[in-house]
């Protein structure tokens, strides 16, 4: 039978120029960083510390909406997309963050993709209540959505790749080929310590070129 052929990909800085929860600090009272503070010093969990400073997010609607579009979705996404499905790969996008920001940015595009992130509502009122995704079968108490356990499942499926920026992309990173792995950001910079090889990119369409085109690997 033939093999599939699965991209897994971040979304947050990966697909996007911005991360939401760092727009989110930005427009916040300066005290709401002590939240991400912590979880830099291991005092708190990446989904305790996202979904505190979310849940202060106590704003009109439009004015969230602004955030949404200071992310910076790849202006190639869409294209990038189809290429990819003309080509046969399926689409994964696993991500730390809110699955209420996700949709919203992908749904008037009609992009088809199998999504994994943590649920959540958004009102003017209570802010950004972003919950733990327990039905899920990528459960992970501390992060939400465990991306390793997801490509270890895709894995046993076909062939993966994976994109990513932060740093809950690189045990998921470490777990495809170096062919398919590829890097931005903090990921990159973790990779390129650990003296592994990957792909590095600046917008999540010009990854998609390089993945369908599979050009030589960038040695460190």
């Amino acid at each position: 039978m033939k093999k599939e052929k699965i991209l897994v990909t971040d979304f947050d800085g990966t697909m996007t120029g911005r991360d939401f929860f760092r727009l989110a600090l930005e427009y916040l009272p300066p005290e709401t960083a002590l939240f991400w503070d912590q979880y830099k010093k291991g005092e708190t969990t990446h989904f305790k510390a996202l979904a505190s400073i979310f849940l202060r997010l106590r704003c009109p609607e439009s004015k969230a909406n602004e955030l949404l579009d200071k992310m910076e979705l790849d202006g190639g996404v869409k294209s990038a997309c189809e290429r990819l499905e003309a080509r046969g790969w399926r689409l994964v996008i696993a991500s730390a963050g809110c699955l209420w920001y996700i949709e919203k940015i992908l749904t008037p595009l009609n992009i088809t993709a199998e999504i994994h992130a943590n649920p959540g509502v958004f009102t003017e009122s209570e802010g950004l209540v972003m919950e733990l995704p327990v039905g899920s079968l990528y459960f992970s108490p501390t992060i939400g959505i465990d991306k390793s356990r997801l490509v270890q499942t895709a894995l046993g499926q076909g062939i993966v790749a994976f994109a990513g920026d932060g740093r809950p992309d690189l045990g998921p990173a470490l777990l495809v080929h170096s062919s398919r792995r590829f890097a931005k950001g903090r990921l990159a910079e973790e990779l390129t310590k650990r003296g592994e090889s990957f792909h590095p990119f600046r917008s999540w369409s010009e990854m998609v070129d390089k993945l369908l085109d599979g050009g030589p690997v960038t040695r460190y």
